[in-house]
C-alpha cells in the first residue's frame, strides 16, 4: 500500500518523508539493520520524485540514522551512536508491557538486587502529620525533606570522609529521573553527549527521545581512554559526559587512580561537565579497592554526582540524590516542580532510617553474599563453558562481563543458554562493538538458597 504525504502541507515533501522514516523506527514499523528500498522504489512508494528522495537520505545518513554499505545499499543504522532524531516525547502514550514474564532457572539477566537481599527494615512509629507538614515545607517539596538530606550528608561523611554542604544536595526519585532532570535541564535538541563503550546509559530512551547524539567512549582494564574522548571532543563539539567509574555497568570496572586523575586534568582543561554515576561503591569485595567518588577527589562545580539506594533496598525505594552547585540544584528541582508534583515523604522517611541505621551492616552482608555469588557463578560457568568466555574477574558490584573468545560462537553459545533456562544481557544492549555477554551474578543462587526454595 503506498504511502500518501501532504502536498498540500506547507511543510516539504522531504522532510514529511524524514519524519515517516524516524516515526517508523520510533514505533517499531522499521527495525535496526533493516534494509531499505532502493532509491527508485523509495520514490514510487512514496509517489514524489527521486530528487526528493535523495534530498530526504542525505539528511537521514547527516542524522546517522542510516548507514550506506557500497555495493550492499542503505540501511537503518543498528546502532544508536551518534543518531540524531527529532525529540519525540508523548507523556500520555500508553506504555508497552509484557504481559507474560518468561520464569529462568537462572536469571543472570536481571540487573536488580534479589528480594532475598533486600534488608529486614523496621520502621519506628510514624506521626503521620509529621510526615505531612514536612511534605508540604517548601524547601522539601522541592529539594527533598531537610532530615534526609542530613541523613544523606551524614553519609557521604562516613563513607567517603566527604564534606558536603546542605545546598548541594537535591533528593531524587532515583538516578534515571536524576539523568532525566539533567538532560532536559542542562541540553537541548542536537547537543552530542559521550558516554562510555559499553554502558547502559546506552539503553536508556531519553537521550533518544529529546534529540540527544550519543557518541562511545572505548573502554580498557583501567576506565575510558582519554585520548579517544580527546577526538570524541575535537571532532563532536561534546556538551557533557556520563560515566559509570565504580564496578561499571556493564564490564565491572574500577576506573584506575592515575586514570581518574588523567580525567580531571582533562575535563578542567576542556572545561567539560561530568555526570558521575555511583550505584556500586559499596559493594566492594576487598577494602583495598579506592571507591572514592571524583567529585570528592577533585570537589569541581562541573562534576554532577549522581548517588542512589536502588541497589541497596531494591525498586521498592526509589530514592537517590544529587551533589551538584546550588544553582543546578536549584534549577532543576524547579525543572522537577513543573513536571510532577514532587516527591512522597514516606520513601524518603523509610530512606532516611536505611541510611542512619541499616548501611552500615547491610552493605558488608551485600559484600559478603554478592563475593559468594560472584565465585559460585565463575565455577558454574567454567565448568559449563569451559574456556569459551575471557573476562576480567570482578572486584565488586552485581555483573560478570564476558566477551567470547571465537566470536563466531556466539549463536551456539546462546542455544546452549537457552537450554539451561538461563537468562543474560548481550553486549549490543550496551552498544558494544565485539559480541559478549553480562551475566549478574547477584541472582545466582547459593546452595543454601536453591535448599530454602525448595523447602
Amino acid at each position: 500500500m503506498r504511502t500518501i504525504l501532504d502536498k498540500t502541507s506547507s511543510k516539504p515533501l522531504y522532510q514529511q518523508i524524514v519524519e515517516w522514516v524516524e516515526n517508523a523506527l520510533m514505533t517499531g514499523t522499521m527495525k535496526p539493520g533493516e534494509k531499505l528500498p532502493s532509491e527508485r522504489d523509495l520514490s514510487h512508494y512514496f509517489a514524489v520524485n527521486r530528487s526528493t528522495i535523495v534530498r530526504a537520505m542525505e539528511i537521514l545518513h547527516d542524522r546517522n540514522i542510516i548507514i550506506r554499505r557500497v555495493g550492499s545499499g542503505t540501511y537503518i543504522n543498528p546502532q544508536k551512536w551518534g543518531r540524531y532524531l527529532a525529540p519525540q516525547i508523548s507523556w500520555n502514550a500508553e506504555s508497552k508491557q509484557t504481559h507474560f514474564h518468561q520464569y529462568y532457572h537462572l536469571d543472570l539477566g536481571n540487573g536488580d538486587l534479589p528480594a532475598m537481599l533486600y534488608p529486614d527494615l523496621h520502621l519506628p512509629e510514624v506521626d503521620w502529620q509529621l510526615l505531612i507538614r514536612e511534605e508540604q515545607a517548601d524547601s522539601a517539596h522541592k529539594l527533598g525533606t531537610i532530615t534526609l538530606r542530613r541523613a544523606v550528608q551524614s553519609y557521604l561523611r562516613t563513607r567517603f570522609d566527604w564534606q558536603v554542604d546542605l545546598n548541594h544536595i537535591l533528593i531524587t526519585a532515583g538516578t534515571q529521573q536524576a539523568i532525566s532532570l539533567i538532560t532536559l535541564g542542562l541540553l537541548k535538541t542536537g547537543d552530542a553527549i559521550a558516554i562510555e563503550n559499553p554502558s547502559y546509559f546506552y539503553s536508556l530512551s531519553i537521550f533518544q527521545a529529546l534529540g540527544i547524539r550519543i557518541y562511545g567512549i572505548p573502554m580498557d582494564s583501567n576506565g575510558i581512554i582519554i585520548e579517544k574522548l580527546d577526538e570524541l571532543v575535537d571532532r563532536y563539539a561534546i556538551k557533557m559526559m556520563f560515566i559509570n567509574p565504580i564496578f561499571h555497568n556493564p564490564t565491572g570496572i574500577v576506573m584506575s587512580q592515575q586514570r581518574k586523575d588523567a580525567l580531571l586534568a582533562y575535563a578542567t582543561r576542556k572545561q567539560l561537565l561530568i555526570i558521575e554515576d555511583d550505584a556500586y561503591s559499596q559493594l566492594s569485595f576487598s577494602p583495598q579497592i579506592e571507591t572514592s567518588p571524583l567529585k570528592k577527589q577533585a570537589k569541581m562545580e562541573q562534576i554532577l554526582y549522581l548517588g542512589s539506594l536502588s541497589k541497596y533496598l531494591g525498586k521498592s525505594i526509589r530514592i537517590g540524590w544529587m551533589i551538584a552547585p546550588p544553582a543546578i540544584v536549584e534549577h532543576l528541582a524547579t525543572i522537577r516542580q513543573h513536571l510532577d508534583s514532587g516527591l512522597s515523604s514516606l520513601p524518603q522517611f523509610m530512606a532516611e532510617i536505611y541510611l542512619e541505621q541499616y548501611a552500615l551492616h547491610h552493605e558488608m552482608h551485600l559484600q559478603t553474599k554478592l563475593q559468594q555469588k560472584c565465585n559460585a557463578f565463575i565455577h558454574w560457568l567454567e565448568s559449563n563453558f569451559p574456556g569459551t568466555f575471557q573476562y576480567q574477574i570482578p572486584t565488586g558490584g552485581f555483573h560478570l562481563y564476558a566477551n567470547l573468545r571465537q566470536p563466531i560462537q556466539l549463536k551456539a553459545i546462546e542455544k546452549e543458554l537457552q537450554s539451561l533456562n538461563v537468562s543474560y544481557r548481550r553486549s549490543d544492549f550496551f552498544g558494544a562493538d565485539l559480541p559478549g555477554l553480562r551475566f549478574s551474578f547477584a541472582h545466582f543462587p547459593l546452595s543454601e538458597e536453591q535448599n530454602h526454595n525448595k523447602a
